[in-house]
């Protein structure tokens, strides 16, 4: 399903743009979103509040060993120079840290990050992944949303917003999942410029206020936006844009963004779908039908396989407003 739907002078001139000069003025917008530099190299501060591990710093490496199935992390600051790693020793797979971030500034990951489990950082001032950033991990959640260490020891996954902050999630890097692993980008505002690559699995971009993740039995991370952002909060900016590479081979990508404002007439409406304006996978299969913000895609997405024994993976994107000026392949041998 797309739908366009003319509105305001941003809307007006982002019809008139080609599509390289709306990458260039989303660009621009996006780059208003500074991150104050800062003064220490490498995460500081760490804290373990829940589960059991250990935290070990060296020189240009910082090294979490997780010895419980769950563990949660207090940091100060959340930082990466271009030289520099932080590497999570888990379990399993199934094994999952989170990092909360309590900095008043934005986090910049500028080097690697590797994990053989499932690691989610969050910043509800921000997290920006740098160009040449690399992450290789079972899956990760990068978020600008926030939770609790108790919510998230008791297994109750629901992010919210922290007031006041930006909860911005940008990616210009390279970020992996393993096999059949999930990347979630999950914030205010949301974009990636980098590549994400989550082969027989999902990639996952929202934008919203609240959240909540939800497990398959697979491991797989779904995310379901619970409530929608303040259109003032977002002034002209879209909530979500993809102006870079998705890879998920055989897998799954969702894009959605969700916004407080009812802006459709019957007019663009027919049948079924009344005044609502945006769809909702539900985790039987199901949609729901729900408010929607803006969503551009002037990069590409691709959940082809190139073998005869893979289905091709599912693309879906959910908006108020859909700009489409990319690729979108789901293409397979058979």
């Amino acid at each position: 399903m797309l739908i366009l739907k003319t509105r305001s002078n941003f809307t007006l001139l982002r019809q008139t743009l080609s599509s390289t000069s709306q990458v260039l003025f989303y660009s621009i917008i996006f780059s208003n979103l500074t991150f104050i530099p800062y003064a220490h190299a490498g995460p500081t501060g760490g804290n373990i509040v829940g589960g059991v591990g250990h935290i070990h710093n060296s020189a240009l490496e910082t090294i979490i060993r997780q010895d419980s199935a769950s563990m949660a992390i207090n940091w100060d600051t959340f930082n990466i120079n271009a030289n520099e790693r932080v590497q999570y020793l888990q379990p399993d797979v199934s094994s999952i840290s989170l990092n909360r971030i309590l900095d008043n500034n934005g986090s910049k990951i500028l080097g690697n990050i590797d994990a053989n489990g499932k690691i989610i950082l969050v910043n509800p001032n921000g997290i920006f992944f740098g160009a040449n950033s690399q992450v290789n991990v079972g899956s990760l959640v990068a978020s600008g949303l926030s939770i609790s260490p108790t919510d998230f020891m008791n297994g109750n996954y629901m992010f919210n917003e922290v007031l006041g902050s930006k909860g911005t999630v940008i990616n210009k890097g390279l970020l992996n999942a393993a096999s059949g692993g999930s990347i979630t980008l999950l914030g205010k505002q949301v974009t990636n410029e980098g590549v994400i690559n989550a082969t027989l699995g999902r990639v996952n971009m929202a934008a919203g206020r609240q959240a909540s993740l939800t497990f398959n039995n697979e491991g797989t991370i779904g995310v379901k936006i619970t409530k929608e952002i303040l259109q003032d909060e977002l002034g002209i900016d879209p909530a979500l844009l993809n102006n870079g590479e998705i890879n998920a081979e055989g897998g799954q990508v969702l894009l959605t963004a969700s916004v407080s404002r009812d802006v459709f007439s019957q007019a663009v409406n027919s049948g079924a779908l009344a005044q609502a304006t945006s769809v909702v996978i539900n985790a039987d299969g199901s949609m729901s039908l729900k408010k929607g913000a803006d969503v551009v895609n002037s990069g590409s997405i691709n959940v082809s396989t190139d073998t005869d024994i893979k289905r091709a993976g599912d693309v879906v994107v959910i908006g108020e407003n859909i700009t489409q000026t990319g690729n979108i392949k789901a293409d397979s041998q058979t």
